[in-house]
């Protein structure tokens, strides 16, 4: 039966993504749009909005090929986990990683939707599906599945970009701002979590492909937020190297 609910959570949680991903339209408006900038002179002329992809969105709605990339090696290797560990299971012992990982898919699934609808339960979501994943690769290591470090190197990434963007929307933090909210705590709490996850590599791997694509989709429009990715991916690049060595 936990192969099943894992094996099920991973394909709503593919599927969910897959959807969301293709959507002509931003899905998940986490912070209110910009207005447009002002007029010649400097004094502030008539304003229309512009939509503006949120930080978290880079995530889930790919602007780049990179993004794509992870997007696409997060799905197949939570796939093939799944299938493998149902064909010959080996998640056993007193705390065995299905549970919280299959939380963390789960809510994975459901939050994005829950964004423009109710933001409280939206954050909630966000949460569950940080910490469990994080707990799933915590309880997972010592097995060779590279799946689940993976997922909770990219919710890590997709999870403090959300907290920090809900946070800095109702505060009217600047866009990079709320980049270095999300991305500086986040790389730090990698850093720490690098280390207790021994020499699963894919952990530090996902959040130093997912800045990469963070700064190549922002590198024109917003360098600062380039630029915060760039120090994120310093301090992995650091404790990837210890975790390999």
């Amino acid at each position: 039966m936990a192969e099943i609910l894992y094996l099920g959570s991973v394909t709503v949680f593919v599927a969910s993504g897959a959807v969301l991903a293709t959507m002509g339209h931003p899905a998940a408006q986490i912070a209110a749009p910009i207005l447009a900038g002002s007029a010649p002179g400097g004094s502030l002329g008539l304003s229309t909005v512009l939509p503006v992809a949120t930080l978290p969105q880079l995530y889930v709605q790919p602007q780049n090929l990179l993004m794509w990339a992870l997007l696409v090696a997060l799905w197949s290797l939570l796939l093939a986990d799944a299938i493998v560990q149902y064909l010959s299971p080996t998640d056993h012992g007193r705390n065995p990683a299905w549970l919280p990982l299959s939380l963390a898919l789960l809510g994975g699934a459901v939050w994005p939707w829950l964004v423009g609808i109710h933001k409280p339960l939206a954050t909630l979501g966000a949460l569950l599906m940080l910490t469990a994943a994080l707990s799933g690769a915590i309880r997972a290591r010592g097995q060779f599945r590279p799946a689940t470090a993976f997922m909770a190197g990219w919710s890590l990434a997709l999870g403090t970009a959300t907290l920090a963007t809900l946070i800095g929307a109702p505060l009217a933090l600047t866009t990079p701002q709320t980049a270095i909210l999300a991305i500086l705590p986040g790389a730090v709490i990698g850093m720490i979590t690098q280390e207790r996850l021994d020499g699963a590599l894919g952990f530090s791997l996902a959040m130093i492909w997912a800045f990469c694509a963070v700064a190549i989709s922002t590198m024109g429009s917003n360098p600062e937020v380039a630029l915060a990715a760039i120090i994120g991916i310093s301090g992995m690049g650091v404790v990837l190297v210890r975790a390999a060595t």
